[in-house]
C-alpha cells in the first residue's frame, strides 16, 4: 500500500475518483457508527444473531470498502500532490501512510475479537474490543480529517491544474492544426 508511484496519474479521471473517495469517508463514519453500536449491543445484551449478522456486515466493510479507499488514495491521490516540491503535502502525505500500516494493525485488533461473533462462536472479550474499537474509530477519524483539510483540497487543486494545461494545450494543437 505504500508504494510510490510517479506522478502520472491520469488526470482525467482523477476529479470523479476524488469524489468517490470523499464519499467513501461518509460511509466509513457511518461504519464507525455501526462498530459501535454493535460493541454497545455486545455489552449489554452479549452475543446474539443479531450481533452474529452485524459482526459481518462491519467486518466487511472495513475488510473491504475501507482498505480499498486507503489503496486509491496511496496510489492515485497522492501521486498528485507529492514530489511538487511543498514539504506540508509531504509531511501530510508520509503521516497518512503511516496512519494506514497502524489502522492495518488496529483493524486486525478489532477482527480478532468480532471474527468469532460472525462466525457464530460468540467468543470475545468485551473489554479488549471495546477498546481496540475506540482506538481504531479515534485514528479513523483523526486520519479522514487530515485527508479532508490538506490531501484532498491539494488533490483536487493539482488536478484542475493539469486538466486546464491539458486543454489549453489541446486548443493551441487544435489552433495550430486549422491555421
Amino acid at each position: 500500500m505504500n508504494e510510490s508511484r510517479s506522478n502520472d496519474t491520469p488526470i482525467a479521471g482523477t476529479l470523479p475518483l476524488l469524489d468517490r473517495v470523499d464519499a467513501t469517508h461518509d460511509l466509513m463514519r457511518y461504519w464507525l457508527g455501526e462498530l459501535q453500536s454493535l460493541v454497545n449491543h455486545m455489552e449489554d445484551r452479549g452475543w446474539d444473531t443479531w450481533a452474529r449478522d452485524h459482526a459481518r456486515s462491519v467486518i466487511d466493510f472495513f475488510s473491504h470498502t475501507a482498505r480499498q479507499h486507503h489503496i486509491d488514495v496511496d496510489r492515485q491521490v497522492c501521486p498528485l500532490i507529492t514530489g511538487r516540491g511543498d514539504a506540508s503535502l509531504e509531511t501530510s502525505v508520509d503521516r497518512l501512510r503511516q496512519d494506514q500500516s497502524w489502522l492495518e494493525e488496529n483493524w486486525r485488533e478489532v477482527l480478532a475479537q468480532l471474527q468469532p461473533v460472525a462466525e457464530g462462536f460468540g467468543g470475545y472479550d468485551i473489554d479488549m474490543l471495546r477498546h481496540a474499537a475506540d482506538v481504531y474509530a479515534a485514528l479513523l477519524l483523526e486520519h479522514l480529517a487530515l485527508e479532508q483539510s490538506a490531501v484532498f483540497p491539494a488533490a483536487r487543486a493539482s488536478a484542475n491544474t493539469q486538466m486546464q494545461a491539458m486543454e489549453m494545450r489541446r486548443g493551441n494543437a487544435q489552433l495550430s492544426a486549422a491555421a
